[in-house]
């Protein structure tokens, strides 16, 4: 089953552990989760790495994520950390 998920406003320190909690929850459910990223505002490490463990954690279940449709705020981040290529967001 694939599911489809937006995230919109702050994906930060303040929010990751909850918003880590909401996507880790739906790839239990999902066999492919697609996770649009064009109503983030800001991101930051903590943001960066509930993507990165999301990716990981599909990975090792054998289950496929999307990102998809990253803000310029996502794209910024992205580019900064050198990581463009490993996530690979498509628009």
């Amino acid at each position: 089953m694939r599911q489809v998920v937006t995230i919109e406003g702050e994906l930060t320190i303040q929010t990751a552990a909850e918003r880590k909690a909401a996507l880790l929850s739906l790839l239990e459910s999902a066999d492919e989760v697609e996770v649009r990223l064009s109503e983030i505002t800001e991101l930051d490490t903590a943001g960066l790495q509930v993507l990165l463990l999301l990716k990981r954690e599909a990975a090792q279940l054998g289950k496929t994520v999307h990102l998809t449709s990253p803000s310029q705020a996502v794209s910024d981040v992205l580019e900064i950390a050198h990581l463009s290529s490993d996530l690979e967001p498509a628009r």
